[in-house]
């Protein structure tokens, strides 16, 4: 990829802070966007105490704010730039645009400065990894940690993620940063794997959120010496958890009947993370036994629960929400009695469970009773939970809602 003459400064920058920033943050979704890998990114931020200039794309198109996000880590951006590539999660055209638009700006910005020493990208989504690998070799002695949520090129049932990536210039300049780091690029055509790869062999460090997740990621890694590279230059770091004032910034309105043990879960009711055994276990539970809890759902899809809810004749105990904004969430999460969180199923598809739910960190920070539903032997197995029992198993969790409801 040619490089071009830096952009004009763009009335759009925002510049909330003063001063110089040392580092770069480079994440492709970024607060104010309601997205969990973006506040995970301004939780780095905040975690690292350090001004930093943010490179992020325009997710207007795809995600919708929440001006709360903005106490996480905005006292601490010097100046962020909204790239207007098109919002396109898996396309090489749109990391491609990501990547051109995006260097242009973080060139222009490190020559007017000292330079920067420090480099921070976090994907999901592909797009950072690609953009902070090019100025990485542009720049080689800004040090670049790269951080990934989740598996690339793996899903959730371990199949392999593909979205092709193009030949062209800048493939051919990432393909031969890869090999003079003395390593082989790869030949599939699949950009999420060169996203992954383009980290392994050229970032300085690596973070993975827990160990089954980078053990999942280098069981196809072929090259010995790179698996050794990433083993030696990685860390584990789970998500940050928030100081306690933050669970006391917002007030919402919400009243919670003070006869009622209340169970509190937020996010969406997916398939894969075997909520449906919560509402069979509410069926299976003794009425008398039910008439003490009430389940509290703040959902996507809010519709499609309310329908399961009534299907199932539980309108009586499971209270049916949208999704609250992270202040109201944090606050909510304080006064529940319990918090309600799910491993993803993934028995029999991989050899370990590499997710470790996010809202876990959330969960923890908040001072309340956790219940996991876990898979045996995976990174929220081994999580302090004060209640457990296996995921998608009723039986266990209807043992678990009547030791709740007596108290």
């Amino acid at each position: 990829m040619a490089e071009t003459t830096p952009a004009a400064p763009d009335p759009a920058d925002e510049h909330p802070s003063s001063g110089p920033a040392e580092d770069l943050v480079v994440s492709y979704c970024f607060p104010p966007y309601v997205d969990t890998s973006a506040i995970v990114a301004a939780k780095r931020v905040r975690e690292a105490g350090r001004s930093v200039d943010v490179l992020q794309n325009k997710m207007s198109s795809q995600r919708s704010t929440d001006p709360g996000l903005a106490s996480i880590a905005d006292h601490l951006v010097v100046r962020r730039h909204q790239l207007p590539s098109p919002t396109l999660f898996s396309s090489w055209r749109g990391i491609t645009g990501f990547t051109q638009r995006g260097l242009q700006r973080a060139l222009q910005w490190d020559r007017e400065g000292a330079g920067y020493a420090r480099l921070y990208s976090r994907a999901h989504f592909t797009a950072s990894h690609v953009l902070a690998a090019r100025l990485a070799l542009l720049r080689p002695g800004m040090r670049w940690t790269a951080e990934f949520s989740d598996p690339l090129s793996r899903d959730v049932t371990g199949a392999v993620r593909h979205a092709p990536a193009q030949d062209g210039p800048l493939l051919e300049v990432l393909g031969g940063g890869i090999s003079r780091a003395g390593f082989r690029p790869p030949t599939t055509g699949n950009s999420f794997q060169w996203a992954e790869q383009l980290a392994f062999a050229l970032a300085d460090t690596l973070v993975f959120t827990n160990e089954h997740q980078r053990e999942l990621m280098l069981e196809t890694v072929e090259d010995d010496q790179l698996v050794e590279r990433v083993r030696g230059r990685s860390e584990v770091s789970p998500h940050p958890t928030l100081p306690p004032s933050f669970y006391t910034m917002a007030d919402p309105d919400y009243p919670l009947d003070p006869d009622r043990r209340h169970l509190g879960y937020f996010g969406n009711f997916y398939a894969t993370r075997g909520m449906g055994s919560v509402l069979a276990a509410l069926e299976a539970l003794p009425g008398r036994l039910r008439s003490q809890v009430c389940l509290h759902v703040f959902a996507g899809r809010r519709e499609e629960v309310e329908r399961e809810v009534e299907r199932r004749g539980l309108g009586d105990c499971v209270r049916v929400g949208p999704f609250v904004g992270y202040l109201d969430f944090l606050a909510l999460c304080t006064r529940m009695d319990v918090l309600l969180v799910s491993d993803a199923v993934t028995d029999g598809l991989l050899a370990t469970n590499p997710f470790l739910p996010s809202k876990w960190s959330d969960y923890r920070g908040s001072g309340t009773s956790v219940w996991g539903m876990v898979e045996p032997g995976s990174v929220l197995d081994a999580q302090p939970l004060q209640h457990r029992s296996p995921v998608e198993h009723t039986s266990a969790a209807v043992q678990v809602l009547a030791e709740i409801a007596r108290g």
